[in-house]
């Protein structure tokens, strides 16, 4: 059935907020908290949200608000989230949490019922806050019954927001960001750059993934346009060393001197 606007009905829950049917590349930038567009990561930037007309949230997906707006406008085959596929009409601004958190909830809280769960805490925060969500993810279950009194597996607003006995600045005080290690130079170590991005260590990277590493080596997020020259770039290249289409590449075809693809990528970059 067809929802407001001739569009699907909303998403009222983040459960389907990394779908596995997404890109993989997509899927790592929902999993560390990074733009699906750009890469880089959620908390630099003002959020934005796909909506209808009415304003009324499509889907669960935070975006940088300024790549949002470029799907919205770039998107001439019609306007579709770029993770889940779902239809919008507009893009709206996430208020930071700190400069509004009544408005930041009212638009978090998907289902309008003033309250939040655990995996919608653990998703909504790990996209608008600077913490170490791995650790935040991991200690959660422990720490739910602190602000979940009644064991409904939900909080509220005031439990989430209260000054310094809500949930929301027990993360801040408590999760600080851990700052990732550095990447390693992709012309003087390509081993290292192939493991550092490869994070399940199966020795290979897909298309997307290559792409999504390549754009924050090389710190493009800021520019769509450097953005889709390097997804051209790798998409030129990919079917000579893809030599069974499988869509991803093992290392020493990644790393081998001249031939290989990083140094394929290198030489098209200008050196």
């Amino acid at each position: 059935p067809e929802g407001m606007g001739g569009l699907m009905p909303v998403r009222r829950s983040y459960s389907l907020y990394k779908p596995k049917e997404a890109p993989v590349a997509q899927q790592r930038a929902l999993e560390y908290a990074e733009c699906v567009v750009c890469f880089d990561d959620m908390f630099k930037e003002q959020a934005g949200v796909f909506c209808t007309e009415e304003r009324v949230r499509t889907c669960p997906h935070f975006l940088h608000h300024r790549c949002a707006l470029e799907v919205c406008n770039s998107n001439a085959g019609g306007k579709h989230c770029p993770v889940c596929r779902a239809k919008f009409d507009q893009v709206m601004e996430v208020p930071g949490i700190d400069d509004d958190p009544e408005a930041w909830f009212q638009i978090v809280d998907l289902n309008k019922d003033g309250s939040l769960s655990q995996r919608e805490v653990v998703e909504v925060l790990k996209a608008q806050l600077p913490i170490d969500y791995r650790k935040f993810e991991s200690d959660l279950p422990q720490l739910w019954r602190m602000w979940d009194a009644n064991e409904d597996n939900v909080i509220t607003r005031k439990e989430l927001l209260a000054p310094d006995r809500g949930l929301l600045a027990y993360v801040k005080k408590e999760f600080p960001r851990v700052d990732p290690l550095a990447i390693p130079d992709i012309r003087r170590d390509k081993e290292a750059w192939f493991k550092y991005f490869d994070y399940d260590g199966s020795g290979t990277l897909e298309q997307g993934e290559v792409v999504r590493a390549l754009i924050k080596t090389f710190k493009l997020s800021e520019n769509h346009s450097r953005i889709q020259g390097m997804s051209e770039i790798v998409n030129a290249v990919w079917a000579l060393f893809d030599a069974d289409q499988s869509g991803s590449i093992e290392m020493d075809e990644f790393t081998e001197p001249e031939v290989g693809l990083a140094d394929s990528i290198i030489a098209s970059m200008g050196g």
